[in-house]
């Protein structure tokens, strides 16, 4: 496992900026982001974040077959989303990825559900498509670009992270709140000026 993480981080180092969605499967979030407003060093330990937290949830005996998990980082804070199938399987994930290195605020998005029908959740991954397309469209607006925000769907809710002015967060939460699918969207911006 560690030489699956050390190529994991080396392959990030050539990148700079990569990430990688739950299914490990490159999409186009993976692409190095030349105007993401974190330095390379914070970017290169968000991925590494997720890579422990991925690793961690993974090597868990307790956690196999108790839930559906997904972690996102973004300038230090930790993003767990998606479902336990009980409190106590919620609680042990948050404690466990709590104390992980690098980690300095951690954001709980975690349902508790054990009647999750996994199969009837809406494309996530779709409507976070369709969202970062209108985005992109958005960019001819003087000064914003989609590249400063992070998108994180679960279950129709979508979360939106990023280092970004007032003005961009206003832009970017008034066009996924018109994306169709979205049932909710939640805010974790950190405020520029």
């Amino acid at each position: 496992m560690r030489v699956l993480l050390a190529t994991a981080m080396i392959i990030m180092l050539m990148l700079t900026g990569c990430s990688f969605s739950n299914d490990e499967s490159v999409t186009t979030e993976a692409l190095p982001n030349i105007y993401d407003r974190r330095s390379g060093k914070v970017t290169l330990e968000d991925e590494a974040i997720e890579i422990r937290a991925r690793e961690a949830i993974n090597n868990d005996a307790e956690l196999l077959g108790r839930g559906r998990i997904n972690v996102n980082a973004y300038n230090g804070t930790l993003l767990i989303t998606g479902t336990a199938f009980d409190e106590s399987v919620h609680q042990h994930i948050i404690e466990k990825l709590r104390i992980m290195p690098g980690v300095k605020r951690v954001l709980d998005e975690v349902d508790v559900d054990s009647d999750v029908d996994l199969a009837s959740l809406p494309d996530d991954s779709a409507i976070t498509n369709r969202i970062r397309a209108e985005l992109d469209k958005a960019n001819s607006y003087e000064g914003f670009n989609s590249h400063y925000i992070k998108i994180v769907t679960e279950n129709g809710t979508v979360y939106l992270m990023g280092l970004v002015f007032k003005e961009e967060a206003e832009l970017a939460t008034k066009i996924t709140q018109q994306i169709p699918g979205v049932q909710q969207v939640i805010k974790y911006f950190e405020y520029l000026r």
